[in-house]
């Protein structure tokens, strides 16, 4: 679950905070620097795969540090924010949005900390109009969490709390109505002005909001101690308004082939991190791994034992064993998560440079019906049986059309852009690649046709004609040809909503030149 610490740089953060302690003088702003220090120190033990971004505000927002896992850059880059003038928290809201879900999208669940002064910067009538500018609630799912450094009997803090809890309920009406698995925001006041204090009511948040969370991943008699990462929350169901909450076992129950799962709609989606093995145990009962040393050779044995317990690559993990089976089978794990609740598991590469694979949790909607295509998931036996016809499961043949390719996943719309710009590229190089051309052409026209997205279909019509009308005069008559016959095509109504129908290349004799006419 991201991130996104929201830091007041107003000249009220540089009032100085009166002490007993000559020795030592602190501001407001160093509290509130020593407060996001320890908040990241918590992160990097129990939550170092969280995402966390800082955005400094004061009458204009600035993006400091975008969504990173590298936390000692938010640390240096707190040592060089500029002092601005006033505060103005609802402009602070506008840019956290406009990040949020130009990284993330309007499904994944964020976390907000704003760390301020405790005060609004204005009046009464003043605060009344800052609520009724505030771009709240989120189109996103969202916790949002107040750190005021102030102390808790400042009459500053009196006259803003109504603004503090207006923005916090209104996070939490968004949150309950969309995923029934966020748990509510809140205002965390410090019982004293000063860095322990602070820091201890930062650790309170912490605990609350980012604990860790552990359970056991069995398959037989194959067993591993794994955390899930984000934490999951609990789960209600649409109709039945009935929650559901992860239990600290996950079985897996079977296997089943990717092409056949598809891509059921998942309410959440959590890394599965191994504990540390201090042994050559891959199941906590029997160490597969070791051998009986004889008398001759015990002294050898004996360091290489002791030698592969130090070194952790070389100790099994069942977890491993699971990832590498799925990834090179391309396969996935039904697990049961609970009753009548189930998930899948997966080996997942992140799309970032290092290209980290990993085993991912997706906690499937409750309900036997969370994956359709795949029939009561309560009714779902081994692929071996007699009784099994040659398609083992309910699902329509056009899954496996013609035109080949994986599928469309449009959560976002990059996602979308990216496959209508990959259609555009395959255009602009033909006539080499007609046949990619309409390779994604299908894959596109069968996603659109089975959202209901016609129009869709309609404008990457249009744009195959703007680049027919494009093409430069060198171009050999074969490319109009085949963009007019694929925009043509897409707009058949013959065919508009056929989704068993695949678009073919033109057929034709292009080695006449326009020169003959």
């Amino acid at each position: 679950m991201p991130s996104v610490i929201l830091i007041d740089v107003s000249l009220s953060m540089s009032r100085p905070v009166p002490t007993t302690d000559t020795t030592e003088s602190h501001t407001r702003f160093t509290i509130a620097t020593a407060a996001i220090n320890s908040f990241l120190d918590y992160l990097s033990v129990h939550a170092k795969f969280e995402y966390v971004a800082l955005v400094s505000f004061s009458s204009v927002y600035e993006v400091a540090v975008p969504f990173t896992r590298d936390f000692d850059t938010i640390r240096s880059k707190l040592l060089n924010l500029e002092e601005g003038d006033k505060t103005c928290i609802d402009t602070a809201f506008l840019g956290v949005n406009q990040l949020v879900l130009s990284e993330w999208g309007c499904q994944t669940p964020v976390q907000i900390i704003v760390v301020t002064d405790g005060s609004s910067g204005v009046g009464s009538i003043g605060r009344n109009r800052i609520i009724q500018a505030l771009p709240l609630p989120p189109s996103y799912p969202a916790k949002i969490h107040i750190l005021p450094i102030v102390s808790p009997h400042d009459s500053c803090l009196q006259h803003a709390m109504p603004l503090y809890q207006k923005i916090v309920d209104s996070a939490n009406n968004i949150s309950n109505h969309s995923n029934g698995a966020l748990s509510r925001g809140s205002i965390y006041c410090p019982d004293q002005l000063s860095v322990p204090g602070v820091i201890a009511t930062v650790n309170r948040l912490c605990e609350q909001h980012y604990q860790e969370f552990w359970c056991a991943l069995k398959c037989g008699q194959l067993e591993a101690r794994v955390q899930l990462f984000p934490a999951p929350q609990t789960v209600t169901h649409e109709e039945l308004t009935t929650s559901y909450t992860l239990s600290n076992q996950i079985h897996v129950i079977g296997f089943i082939q990717q092409q056949d799962l598809g891509t059921p709609i998942a309410t959440s989606k959590h890394l599965v991190i191994p504990q540390a093995q201090t042994g050559g145990n891959i199941s906590g009962k029997e160490n597969y791994g070791s051998k009986t040393p004889t008398k001759e050779g015990s002294s050898t044995d004996s360091a290489n034992s002791e030698e592969d317990m130090s070194d952790p690559s070389k100790i099994p993990n069942f977890c491993v064993l699971l990832h590498g089976a799925l990834k090179v089978e391309g396969m996935a794990a039904i697990v049961q998560l609970g009753t009548e609740w189930w998930g899948t598991l997966t080996a997942w590469c992140e799309a970032s440079r290092a290209r980290r694979s990993c085993l991912l949790l997706s906690v499937l909607r409750p309900g036997t019906s969370a994956a359709p295509w795949l029939g009561p998931l309560d009714q779902l036996g081994p692929a071996d049986d007699g009784a099994t016809p040659a398609e083992a499961f309910p699902v329509r043949s056009w899954r496996s059309y013609s035109g080949g390719g994986s599928s469309c996943a449009w959560a976002r719309p990059h996602a979308l852009l990216a496959d209508v710009q990959k259609v555009l590229r395959h255009a602009r190089k033909l006539p080499d690649k007609t046949q990619h051309l309409y390779k994604e052409l299908n894959r596109l026209r069968r996603a659109a046709i089975s959202l209901g997205f016609s129009e869709l279909l309609t404008c990457v019509g249009s744009a195959l004609e703007r680049e027919c009308a494009a093409l430069p005069a060198t171009a050999p008559p074969e490319c109009a040809l085949q963009l007019a016959h694929a925009a043509a095509a897409l707009r058949d109504p013959r065919t508009a909503l056929d989704i068993k129908h695949t678009l073919q290349p033109l057929a034709a004799n292009f080695t006449v030149t326009s020169m003959s006419h």
